[in-house]
């Protein structure tokens, strides 16, 4: 059994493994090169051999690479021909890789209001560098979470009720404040409970001097334990102490004194 065990926990592991090495850094950034040159027109500048050879960067293990640098020209936007590809294909090997973020949105010039727009998330970019990116990513995120906030009704610490204590200014206690609240969403106070651990038998606090079916509801339950404590420590021979002998006998299943006599 440990081994089965031990074998699942393996393939379990390495079916999480192989998940991650499914993610191809390179093929995402072939196409997130191939959007930025479509969108900036690179194939009807004289700079569009640029964006080919950093597509030759992330595309090493093609079989036919002259076929494979034709293909994403067109889809840049251009047309090349054999010839055309295979000098392609020779500058990508002498030139320097710039294989980061950032030093590739600097041979490509792209701008963080292009990455923005277009959703490049392999490639930086010249005007806002790495660590700017990340700040920013955590504002638009505080942010996003807190209009969620906002609009499921919640409101900021500042102005939560533990903060402000609205109560203080009115001169009141908090349970009086609250209970007043209440009446004007159509209940008569708070619940004596926590919302995940209601009962069946929760109702609102009742006004002051009344008594809540809670409360009712706990006094019966003591009137039962009363009962219960009473009639577990009474004595079963009390019971029948009141009962003729000849009775008592009869209902401890015993022989009366006349079945005795003749047994005797």
């Amino acid at each position: 059994m440990a081994r089965m065990g031990a074998m699942s926990k393996y393939r379990v592991s390495f079916a999480r493994r192989r998940r991650r090495n499914d993610f191809d850094l390179s093929a995402l950034r072939r196409r997130e090169i191939e959007r930025h040159a479509q969108h900036v027109g690179a194939a009807g500048t004289e700079d569009f051999s640029r964006w080919l050879i950093a597509w030759v960067w992330h595309n090493p293990g093609a079989k036919d690479q002259i076929w494979s640098v034709m293909e994403s020209a067109r889809r840049m936007g251009g047309r090349l021909t054999e010839a055309e590809a295979s000098e392609i294909i020779e500058e990508a090997s002498i030139t320097r890789k710039h294989r980061t973020a950032d030093n590739l949105a600097k041979f490509l010039g792209v701008t963080y209001e292009e990455r923005q727009r277009l959703r490049l998330t392999t490639i930086g970019s010249v005007n806002v560098k790495k660590r700017a990116r990340k700040e920013m990513r955590k504002r638009r995120d505080r942010l996003a979470k807190e209009q969620k906030r906002r609009a499921q009704g919640m409101r900021p610490q500042s102005q939560s009720l533990s903060a402000t204590q609205p109560w203080r200014e009115l001169g009141m206690s908090r349970r009086t404040w609250y209970r007043r609240n209440k009446l004007r969403t159509g209940t008569s106070g708070t619940t004596l409970s926590a919302a995940i651990f209601l009962s069946s038998v929760d109702r609102p606090v009742p006004p002051e001097g009344g008594t809540g079916l809670a409360e009712r509801h706990c006094r019966a339950e003591d009137k039962k334990e009363d009962f219960r404590l009473a009639t577990a420590t009474t004595p079963a021979a009390d019971i029948y102490g009141t009962l003729p002998l000849e009775l008592r006998l009869a209902a401890l299943c015993l022989p009366t004194p006349e079945k005795l006599a003749r047994a005797a």
